[in-house]
C-alpha cells in the first residue's frame, strides 16, 4: 500500500478542521498537524485562545502528540482548565516533554477524562505508569484518598508498576501480607494497608 500524500493544507486550515462534525475528517487533521511535528505548535497555541469548547481539547491533545517542549507553558497554565479532558491532555503533554512538573500535574489530573473501555485508566494513570518506581512514593498515599476512583487508580499504578521493582517478584504474597488492601474496602481494614505499603515504598531504592 502507498503512503498517504501529505495534507496540502497549511497548519492553520488544519487546526480549524480540528472542529470538524465528521470524525474522520478531525481525525485527518489532528494526524496531519502531528505528522508535521513541532512546525504545528505555533499554529496549535496561537488557536487556543480563540478556541471553543469542542475545540480546544483536540488542539491541547495535538500539543501532547507533538510534544514540543515550547508548549511547556502553555500546558500548565491549561492544568487549571474547566474541561477534564483539557487538563488531562495538558498534563500529558507536560509528561511527554519531560518537564520537571509533569508528576505533580498527573497527580492532579489522575481523576480526569477517565477511559470508558479501560475503566479505571485515565491519561494520568497511563502517564504515571510510564514514568515508572519513581512515582510511587507519590501515588502511595492516594491509597488512602478520599474517593473510591481516586483510590482504585493508585492502587492501578501501584500494581503495574510492581513487578519492576527490586522486591517486586510476589505480588500475591506481598498483598495478603500487607492487610489485602482493597480500595473498596471498609476504611479502617484499607488504611492499615495503605500504610503497609507506604511504608514498604519508602524502603524501597528508588
Amino acid at each position: 500500500m502507498s503512503p498517504r500524500p501529505r495534507d496540502g493544507r497549511s497548519a492553520d486550515e488544519l487546526v480549524a478542521a480540528l472542529a470538524a462534525n465528521h470524525f474522520n475528517e478531525r481525525a485527518l487533521a489532528l494526524a496531519g498537524l502531528v505528522s508535521r511535528g513541532r512546525a504545528s505548535t505555533a499554529a496549535l497555541i496561537a488557536a487556543l485562545p480563540r478556541a471553543g469548547g469542542r475545540l480546544r481539547a483536540p488542539i491541547v491533545q495535538g500539543l501532547a502528540e507533538i510534544a514540543d517542549p515550547v508548549a511547556a507553558e502553555v500546558f500548565v497554565e491549561l492544568l487549571g482548565d474547566a474541561d477534564e479532558e483539557v487538563r488531562a491532555r495538558a498534563a500529558q503533554g507536560l509528561a511527554r516533554i519531560g518537564d520537571a512538573r509533569a508528576v505533580d500535574a498527573l497527580l492532579q489530573t489522575i481523576d480526569d477524562y477517565p477511559d470508558i473501555l479501560r475503566e479505571p485508566d485515565t491519561l494520568a494513570t497511563d502517564g504515571l505508569t510510564d514514568l515508572g518506581p519513581a512515582v510511587l512514593p507519590r501515588v502511595v498515599p492516594l491509597l488512602k484518598a478520599p474517593g473510591l476512583m481516586t483510590r482504585s487508580r493508585a492502587f492501578l499504578v501501584l500494581r503495574r508498576i510492581f513487578p519492576r521493582l527490586a522486591g517486586g517478584s510476589d505480588w500475591q504474597s506481598l498483598w495478603v501480607e500487607f492487610g489485602r488492601y482493597l480500595p473498596a474496602a471498609e476504611q479502617p481494614q484499607r488504611d492499615a494497608a495503605a500504610d503497609r505499603w507506604i511504608a514498604w515504598v519508602e524502603r524501597q531504592a528508588l
